[in-house]
């Protein structure tokens, strides 16, 4: 039942913060079909002129790579521990399909944002 309202609350976080608006550093943003594989969020590290720069989020630990870890991924819009990739990329702005949530100040200064 905790998981059930821990989503509900998130979706409506999600529903209430949409699209509209320019991202801002340490935002966590929703992007459709991201590398041509499937959608997943991003974190915003700077958006100017229509393109977003941003590192790839993912649910997996892994062994072999370095990732940062969200310590308060429920207060940036995701429901699971979430791990961000080292790379930095860029996208255009029309990509993005809905902001999730931000970054707590303790994550935002882990992050440098």
């Amino acid at each position: 039942m905790l998981d059930y309202m821990n989503q509900y609350k998130r979706n409506i976080k999600a529903m209430n913060k949409s699209g509209k608006g320019t991202p801002t550093p340490g935002e966590i943003w929703w992007v459709s079909n991201l590398d041509g594989i499937k959608d997943r969020p991003i974190l915003v590290l700077n958006c100017a002129s229509g393109t977003v720069t941003y590192r790839k989020c993912t649910s997996q630990a892994s062994t072999f790579r370095q990732r940062d870890t969200i310590e308060d991924f429920y207060d940036a819009g995701l429901d699971k521990a979430t791990y961000v990739d080292p790379e930095v990329r860029t996208i255009p702005r029309t990509r993005l399909v809905r902001k999730m949530g931000e970054l707590s100040e303790y994550d935002r200064e882990k992050f440098g944002l």
